[in-house]
């Protein structure tokens, strides 16, 4: 009982300097594990493994906070102590989280859920939940997803009074507004987060919720607020060691002094931003955003040779990590074929089993004719060797057709999917402005509805089709825009160079050029003086090309290429043509599509 005591008491003291004192946090881990050994307690000794893998998650150190759950998990399931291995669990989805590896996340953390609901255990159940909307944000940008799990992990940690993960609720709901656009939700959401964090001395989210309220205010023009936020994060991210966060941080600043021209000044964070990012792991989306502020600075500067030399790492890091993304996305299409490969391989298995039966049945067969009308053998050998011939060509047409039949299946499975990844967020957006106008612009209301419906009705009809006609595409496009239109009003502008010819004898996957429209809009920064241009031209007799000014939003932003990527991916099952995307020398940003 008092050995019990003892280690409980240093268990909770050890957890609570995890946040900001991971060493600290970890030395009395190691304490706590050294007693549970000498005493055989390995259910102590794997929640010792747990808080020492927490204080590394904390540095940055994911191989190491890996390694420790892993050894954690050995011990817990011989123990069976579920309570434990729910937390363990969950805590080793996170780490597979912010390595990118989707799949054992969602593992890991269904394991923790399963096991915290099989035990009652309501807080484990919420943040398994707000990891699970995590991972929606995160792979495919589901915000509805997201919101749904955040708000079952909202009711449980409010039944609960859970500060701490009411605190992880708010940072991600702010964060969907934030991606909206919706600022004002934005900032609200993060100084009720850290207000939480700093009443329960989190310095680990203040940080990370100071950074992002500095990252919203550089948006909005407010650089004496914005820097005194960042320069905050960056303090406390040194003090607690958390090299990520400082790296972002930094990389915020730099972002800026660009905004307000101080290029030496962007130089140096963003220099130091670049060394620590490289320090962490090789090509990351730090490391590509430190290279791209320092080609701006140095553009700026004049300094055109380094500033090329910079822009040349940022594209091999950005083009290093749309290959590991690529790769992700082929080894899922390559688990869908291995699946309806195998089912082909048990299907060509059963018919062999029931040839040979058929054979053997047909061979007793004729032995028994022998012995009974040796007259007749010949005529017997040469009717059972059509009727096997003929059994055997229907056996393989029918497989045949049962094959292509899979085939075809699959490929429309993969299609559909594909399509299905269009992403609706300008729905809610036009919802929303449709409210306003109805109040103050009735006529102007009728226009925006009139144009909505055409846009939708557009998306249902194309639904179930692979091409459609170019001029098609363009209808929807211009509805579509002046939606767009309507919301950014001069800030955004629509060019379309394409003769008649083009638009009615060229086809075109539906929604491609909606989906490139979508994504310069999400990326690029756009005001009345500096308005986003997206042009939609003729490349060439093969090709047409959707291109747009490059002004890429201030701060890091997380991007999975789910628009680009839907794009490439349905053109590769459709043709043989390949989509090219890529930063022009003219500073802009193409894509070029093959026609159909």
């Amino acid at each position: 009982m008092q050995d019990t005591q003892r280690l409980r008491a240093i268990q909770q003291l050890a957890y609570k300097y995890v946040p900001n004192q991971p060493d600290s946090a970890r030395l009395l881990a190691e304490i706590q594990q050294k007693f549970a050994i000498e005493n055989n307690l390995p259910a102590w000794e794997a929640k010792a493994l747990n808080i020492i893998g927490l204080s590394y998650r904390m540095q940055s150190n994911y191989a190491s906070a890996l390694e420790k759950y892993k050894q954690s998990l050995i011990l817990l399931k011989k123990t069976g102590d579920r309570n434990t291995m729910s937390a363990v669990y969950g805590n080793m989805g996170d780490i597979y989280r912010l390595q990118s590896n989707f799949p054992k996340a969602i593992e890991c953390i269904l394991n923790s859920l399963t096991l915290a609901e099989e035990t009652g255990d309501k807080k484990k159940t919420a943040d398994a939940y707000v990891s699970i909307a995590t991972i929606y944000y995160e792979e495919s940008e589901n915000n509805s997803k997201s919101l749904e799990y955040l708000l079952k992990a909202r009711e449980l940690y409010e039944l609960l009074g859970d500060k701490q993960g009411l605190t992880l609720v708010y940072g991600n709901l702010s964060s969907i507004y934030l991606d909206e656009q919706d600022n004002d939700k934005a900032l609200y959401l993060l100084e009720k987060t850290l207000g939480f964090q700093q009443s329960m001395n989190d310095d680990h989210g203040a940080a990370t919720s100071l950074y992002n309220r500095g990252v919203v205010y550089t948006t909005l023009g407010r650089y004496a607020d914005a820097f005194a936020d960042l320069k905050q994060a960056t303090a406390i991210f040194q003090n607690i060691r958390d090299l990520e966060g400082l790296a972002d941080a930094l990389n915020a600043i730099g972002n800026l002094r660009l905004e307000q021209k101080q290029y030496s000044a962007a130089i140096e964070v963003c220099r130091d931003a670049l060394l620590m990012s490289r320090d962490l792991s090789s090509y990351s989306i730090t490391e590509m955003e430190s290279c791209l502020c320092l080609s701006t600075a140095y553009n700026q500067s004049g300094q055109y040779r380094r500033a090329l030399a910079y822009l040349q790492q940022y594209n091999e890091v950005k083009d290093s990590l749309q290959k590991q993304e690529t790769l992700q996305t082929l080894k899922k299409m390559e688990l869908a074929r291995k699946s309806a490969t195998d089912s082909l391989g048990r299907e060509k298995e059963r018919f062999h089993i029931e040839m040979e039966h058929q054979h053997a049945m047909r061979e007793k067969n004729k032995l028994l004719v022998w012995f009974l009308v040796i007259g007749l053998l010949i005529l017997i050998i040469a009717l059972g060797f059509w009727i096997r011939m003929l059994y055997y060509q229907r056996r393989v047409n029918k497989l045949k057709a049962h094959s292509d039949n899979l085939e075809k299946q699959h490929l429309l499975y993969e299609i559909a999917l594909l399509r299905s990844q269009v992403n609706p967020h300008f729905l809610f957006n036009s919802l929303s402005i449709l409210s306003s106008l109805v109040r103050t612009n009735p006529d102007l209301s009728e226009q925006f509805i009139e144009q909505l419906s055409r846009s939708y009705r557009y998306i249902l009809e194309q639904k179930e089709q692979s091409m459609v006609s170019l001029r098609t595409e363009i209808e929807f496009i211009l509805a579509y825009f002046f939606l767009l239109k309507i919301r950014f009003e001069d800030k955004i502008e629509l060019q379309i160079n394409l003769t008649d010819n083009l638009l009615d004898n060229r086809k075109i996957a539906p929604l491609t050029l909606q989906l490139l429209i979508e994504n310069a809009v999400k990326h690029n920064r756009m005001s009345k003086k500096m308005p986003l241009l997206v042009q939609v031209r003729e490349f060439d007799s093969d090709n047409l090309v959707v291109e747009n000014n490059l002004q890429p939003r201030p701060g890091p932003i997380v991007s999975t290429g789910l628009g680009l990527q839907n794009i490439v991916s349905r053109y590769a099952l459709l043709s043989d043509k390949p989509v090219w995307a890529g930063e022009t020398e003219r500073g802009t940003f193409a894509v070029k599509i093959p026609y159909l």
